[in-house]
């Protein structure tokens, strides 16, 4: 009988949530949400651990320089090279998009003539090993790694390394005659710590240039004559992603019942990149690269969820489907 009721409440409850719902919705038969590899919410019970810190030992820590104080994370921007600078993607209405990527180098183990650890970049973590050459400047170091060939986008790396500098600087040359084949970086030590307290930063718009959405329009003229049509637009995001934390307070329904698609997408995605999570997805990943603290350290972060995060989660996933059921381009009404 509980169960019964249970099911009249939701039938009502959605069925109100129609009816009140803005006029300019468009029924889209095929509703969907992208939910990136390694951010699935496992489905069990069972308590996992979560990663609070990934302590990283940086130069900055290391009273006197040893070949072990490059261990950790080295973070920077992946940057056209080689006469491929020119393949900018402009998308619409002068948003760009330069072909840069956020990228992570970690060094997991060295030796005097060896090194070993990985890369992660448009959520791809591929390990690489390789050797190290001292220069002649005596604090100056030659790195010379390769990844192991197996994916479309594995490929090599040279960089050198400096006291002085204290930046790890190179070239990166694809394998494969993939879309950009040659890559630089001037990468700095990081360290990566979760923090739920983190909030986005007004540094780039999102915009979701891989859909377009539809919504109704509709202009009245004069003697109440009417004209409806279809326009069609770019999924983006309001002001509002600067306001919800989604890692810190549990939502509520009436937090997200009005949020816009890409206001949801958004505060979604913000829980992964607070975890570290590399973004496959590229609108996704030009908006979070340009959060100053977001680092890419992760491909898969599904055992890391909080429980905060985990309701939080499930519940944006609800209305995002059914924000992409009805085309929902300026807000719930």
């Amino acid at each position: 009988m509980q169960k019964i009721k249970m099911k009249k409440i939701c039938y009502l409850f959605f069925s109100a949530f129609l009816i009140f719902s803005c006029g300019n919705e468009i029924k889209n038969k095929n509703p969907k949400v992208e939910v990136e590899h390694g951010t699935e919410i496992p489905k069990t019970d069972q308590q996992t651990e979560t990663k609070e810190e990934i302590q990283n030992k940086t130069p900055e820590e290391a009273s006197q320089f040893t070949l072990e104080s490059l261990l950790g994370f080295w973070v920077g921007n992946f940057v056209p090279d080689n006469g491929e600078e020119d393949k900018t993607l402009i998308i619409d209405d002068g948003y760009i998009w330069d072909r840069t990527n956020k990228i992570t180098i970690s060094i997991d183990k060295i030796t005097d003539k060896f090194v070993m650890g990985h890369s992660i970049v448009a959520g791809n973590d591929r390990p690489f090993r390789g050797t190290i050459e001292k220069l002649n400047n005596p604090d100056r170091y030659l790195f010379q790694v390769k990844e192991p060939g197996n994916n479309k986008y594995d490929g090599e790396f040279s960089f050198t390394f400096s006291e002085d500098e204290n930046k790890l600087i190179g070239k990166w040359t694809a394998y494969k005659n993939i879309e950009i084949k040659n890559r630089k970086y001037m990468l700095n030590p990081k360290k990566f710590t979760y923090n739920p307290d983190i909030m986005l930063e007004d540094s780039k718009r999102y915009m979701d240039w891989n859909k377009k959405i539809k919504t109704k329009q509709r202009m009245e003229f004069e003697d109440n004559e009417f004209e409806e049509w279809i326009a069609s637009e770019f999924s983006t995001a309001t002001h509002l992603i600067y306001q919800v934390n989604a890692s810190k307070k549990l939502l509520a329904k009436s937090d997200v019942e009005n949020l816009k698609k890409g206001d949801l997408t958004i505060i979604r995605n913000c829980i992964y990149a607070r975890h570290g999570y590399s973004f496959k997805n590229r609108p996704l990943r030009v908006f979070f690269d340009a959060q100053t603290w977001y680092i890419p350290v992760h491909s898969n972060i599904k055992n890391d969820f909080t429980d905060i995060e985990k309701q939080n989660i499930q519940l944006l996933l609800k209305y995002e489907k059914n924000a992409a059921e009805y085309y929902d381009s300026f807000g719930r009404g």
